[in-house]
């Protein structure tokens, strides 16, 4: 039989390892979506992969927005357009955008963030010509003060001369 003195030594170990296990998922957690998504109405070759730092209404938090390569083709993106739907009241700062390609960090010559028309239009420097991922990160992001899923959608225009947007596909965001 233990010792008193012994379960007193026990006891505070004992429960720092038991908060320390109850608080591990809550630190890990982040989407990292789509996943597996029933009923969502976008075909599973249209569902764009994404990731949030938080994911959980009312914080400020980080979209990791990414675009197979696959998609942009061989016309390349001058533009890219992000729709959101009319019922997300998340707020974004347009000075916090940032393009990625391959890593690397991609000049953006303007951000136009029109909140009557739910859309985000991000103008590149220059036009990219990609097969790799790109990233499009929305740094400082309020989420909406309701949860749910939320369809963001993306177009890609390759140039002024030829102003005509493709769309690339749909990031279905969940929001807790």
């Amino acid at each position: 039989m233990l010792k008193i003195q012994t379960a007193q030594k026990l006891f505070p170990i004992l429960a720092l390892a038991g908060c320390l296990v109850a608080v591990a998922p809550l630190v890990t957690r982040a989407d990292s979506l789509p996943g597996f998504t029933l009923f969502s109405g976008v075909d599973p070759s249209n569902q764009l992969s994404y990731r949030l730092d938080s994911g959980y209404r009312n914080t400020t938090d980080r979209y990791s927005l990414k675009l197979p390569g696959s998609k942009i083709n061989r016309l390349g993106a001058a533009q890219i357009q992000i729709t959101y739907p009319d019922y997300y009241k998340g707020k974004f700062d347009d000075k916090a955008i940032e393009v990625f390609a391959g890593g690397k960090s991609i000049p953006v010559e303007s951000v136009e963030w029109n909140r009557e028309n739910q859309t985000i239009q991000i103008d590149l420097a220059k036009r990219l010509k990609t097969k790799g991922e790109i990233e499009v990160v929305l740094n400082n992001v309020q989420n909406p003060d309701g949860g749910g899923m939320y369809y963001f959608t993306c177009q890609v225009k390759s140039s002024a001369e030829f102003p005509v947007a493709r769309y690339v596909g749909t990031w279905i965001l969940s929001i807790e």
